[in-house]
């Protein structure tokens, strides 16, 4: 990497640290974008160069998260772990990395709704960090199906899609779980992998997988 290339990725990742703390200090509305060129110490014309929006940063947090998050998943849970042990624990490592910004990631989810946001589920943007995702766990599923856990059901692709929704819809009902430490996310979680998983070995002719162990989360 050359010094220039070097000092605007410095450049970046201080405009995304500014940004991220005054989301949590101030809230994701109340931030501006003066706000968080003065943070950083940089001209507001440098900031809009990197970041033409909040939603562009917001962007870049939910991209520095995935990488956090699969780089942790693939160290952290085992290759032989059942399937249902890696979904667990891929969907647990989302939610702790997203945990510090709870507060302001229902209004990023609210902004999300708007068909122009880079947000948006169908942005391109959004698309790529989606394909990235999905390119991992289907590395898993197909690990699964290999060894004998899964049968070859002949609709992977559709599977990871509803994946996809399932991981969404996941993290959509822990941003509004009042329960105690999230129990009734950590339920909910468990036994919607248990039963789909249950019924696609059931439909292909296998076994139920043995219960999940503990200590894969």
């Amino acid at each position: 990497m050359s010094l220039r290339e070097d000092h605007k990725e410095k450049t970046r990742r201080r405009i995304l640290e500014v940004a991220l703390a005054l989301f949590r200090e101030k809230g994701f509305r109340q931030t501006t974008m003066r706000d968080i060129a003065d943070g950083a110490g940089i001209a507001l014309g440098t900031t809009y160069n990197y970041f033409p929006t909040k939603e562009h940063i917001a962007l870049a947090f939910f991209e520095q998260a995935l990488d956090r998050v699969l780089a942790r998943h693939r160290h952290e849970c085992p290759r032989d772990a059942t399937i249902e042990e890696a979904a667990f624990s891929l969907i647990a490592l989302e939610i702790e990395e997203v945990e510090p910004f709870r507060e302001f990631l229902d209004l990023v989810v609210a902004q999300a709704t708007m068909p122009t946001s880079p947000l948006h589920p169908f942005s391109l943007d959004a698309q790529r960090l989606k394909s990235r995702y999905l390119d991992y766990v289907g590395e898993r599923l197909r690990e699964a199906i290999d060894r004998g856990e899964l049968p070859p059901l002949g609709f992977e692709s559709m599977l990871l899609s509803a994946f996809w929704i399932f991981q969404v819809g996941m993290i959509l009902f822990w941003l509004n779980d009042v329960s105690p430490h999230q129990e009734e996310t950590w339920a909910l979680l468990d036994r919607s992998l248990s039963f789909i998983l249950g019924a696609m070995r059931q439909g292909g002719g296998l076994e139920p997988a043995p219960a999940r162990r503990e200590d894969a989360v």
